[in-house]
């Protein structure tokens, strides 16, 4: 039986206010620092040998980690230091005349990387209704046939939760092989690479896992290290034998460099966290969440942007803005985002309904500046 009083303390314990901005960051448990600090103590004890096993026992131990929260193989997951990073050295590896179908309004993170290489774009946009409609991106795909299509597997700016399974169907009918940027959805539901016929994913994960910033993970399938080797490569990516370095292009070669030990083992014990509640619990708390947010508004007769389906919503919601509104909010002690002219609220595991309450009052409460 999960204790949803201790599990809130251990994350909000210290905070004061009402915390609804889980969308721009997660807060770690105090069990997890707890942890890191021990960490830090026996590598000031040790160094060389602390980072040896850190190289040798950690890292491979939080792959399998990822490997086994996304349904992969360890061979086919780097660690990296965030998405962005590992993205961008992705599209490196891409011939200049590779064609990649994009969403309009998407994360500049997951967009910018084929732009700034130069790479053939082609742009499809959400509805009116800020929903994907899968017909036009068949359609899309099946006349311009590009090699990838990247998304977005939950949006920043509206809380739309892609179809991904739907999607991953679409693409492999047409040999259009699908990135998936899953920042704001990894670690609050659970993810299947083989079942969403997914090549690409990677995630951030000071989000939603609560890992802290500086880690993250990318996995790509090996059909597609396959067919696209990776250009990069450093002392991390080699390969020893006998004690002699030997480069090939793998999956190691996203990760070059040395992996921040406090970073990871950040990322290493919240992924146990997720493991231990389990994925389903995880996302069954944060719909009920959601739904009673959504009830709420309702009642108060506050709008929403996007009336989506509960199978395309997560943990974020937003609602239209107003001259002094968000500052309102703030000086009421309620932490959340505005974004593109609107307030980007987040839910997770540890809020709880009182936290919607807070909210839901002050918004009434809130009279606009003539």
């Amino acid at each position: 039986m999960i204790n949803r009083a201790e599990l809130r303390s251990q994350h909000l314990e210290n905070y004061t206010g009402t915390y609804l901005n889980s969308p721009a960051n997660g807060i770690p448990s105090l069990a997890n620092e707890k942890f890191v600090a021990a960490e830090i103590a026996k590598f000031r004890e040790a160094p060389a040998s602390y980072r040896l096993d850190f190289m040798t026992h950690a890292v491979p131990a939080i792959k399998k980690q990822v490997a086994g929260l996304i349904n992969s193989s360890v061979s086919e997951v780097a660690l990296v230091p965030n998405f962005s990073i590992g993205l961008n050295l992705f599209v490196n590896s891409l011939p200049s005349e590779t064609k990649v179908l994009l969403i309009e309004d998407d994360y500049p993170s997951l967009t910018m990387p084929f732009q700034v290489n130069e790479l053939e774009v082609i742009w499809t946009t959400f509805e009116e209704d800020h929903t994907l409609d899968l017909a036009r991106v068949e359609a899309t795909i099946k006349e311009h046939r590009p090699a990838f299509f990247a998304l977005s597997h939950c949006q920043y700016l509206t809380g739309y939760l892609a179809d991904l399974e739907s999607i991953g169907a679409i693409c492999k009918q047409y040999d259009c092989k699908l990135i998936v940027d899953a920042t704001q959805s990894f670690g609050a539901m659970e993810i299947d690479v083989q079942k969403c016929h997914v090549s690409v994913l990677g995630a951030s994960c000071y989000k939603w896992a609560l890992a802290g910033f500086g880690n993250g993970f990318l996995y790509v399938s090996e059909d597609t290290l396959n067919t696209y080797p990776p250009k990069s490569a450093g002392y991390n990516s080699f390969l020893w034998t006998n004690g002699v370095p030997a480069y090939r292009p793998s999956i190691k070669s996203y990760e070059p460099g040395h992996h921040d030990h406090t970073a990871f083992h950040r990322l290493g014990f919240a992924l146990q966290t997720i493991t231990e509640l389990g994925q389903d619990f995880i996302h069954l708390r944060i719909t009920e969440l959601m739904d009673y947010l959504i009830q709420q508004l309702q009642e108060s007769k506050i709008p929403t942007i996007g009336d989506f389906y509960d199978e395309n919503r997560l943990g974020i919601l937003t609602i239209p803005s107003a001259v002094g509104l968000f500052q309102h909010l703030l000086s009421q002690g309620i932490e959340a985002s505005e974004r593109g002219g609107n307030i980007r609220i987040g839910l997770h595991y540890y809020n709880n309904e009182a936290d919607v309450d807070v909210l839901v009052r002050e918004l009434k409460s809130f009279t606009p500046s003539p």
